[in-house]
């Protein structure tokens, strides 16, 4: 199987094993999307989306498949890779327990976005 250490991204060429190391994945990158757990394709996911540099991820439902134990890994993961990335992150969730990760959270009802909840 071909190892693939660079992706390109316009006109910059990113190196993914940093980040594959960051998110603890670096050990399964030659496998197959099926060859991983839920949680293990989410932090692959995680550094997929920071290799090309984006200044804005939008996440929805990171924690969906998840245990509880795993819910909250991938959103600390996802929080500290956001902050040392310099990447602002929205995400969009129903688990109510990752909220204390987050910076800033805004509740929507029927439809309408309310005013920023405070972080419990």
């Amino acid at each position: 199987m071909k190892q693939i250490n660079r992706l390109a991204g316009g006109t910059k060429a990113f190196d993914p094993m940093p980040l594959l190391e960051s998110v603890g994945m670096a050990h399964r990158a030659s496998n197959r999307p099926g060859q991983l757990s839920g949680g293990e394709r989410q932090r692959v996911g995680i550094a997929r989306a920071l290799v090309t540099g984006a200044k804005l991820l939008l996440v929805d439902e990171p924690t969906a498949s998840l245990d509880r134990a795993r819910s909250r890994e991938v959103v600390e993961l996802l929080a500290r890779q956001s902050h040392d990335h310099g990447v602002a992150t929205v995400m969009v969730t129903h688990d109510h327990d990752v909220l204390g990760y987050c910076d800033r959270v805004a509740e929507m009802v029927d439809g309408r976005l309310g005013a920023p909840a405070p972080i419990r």
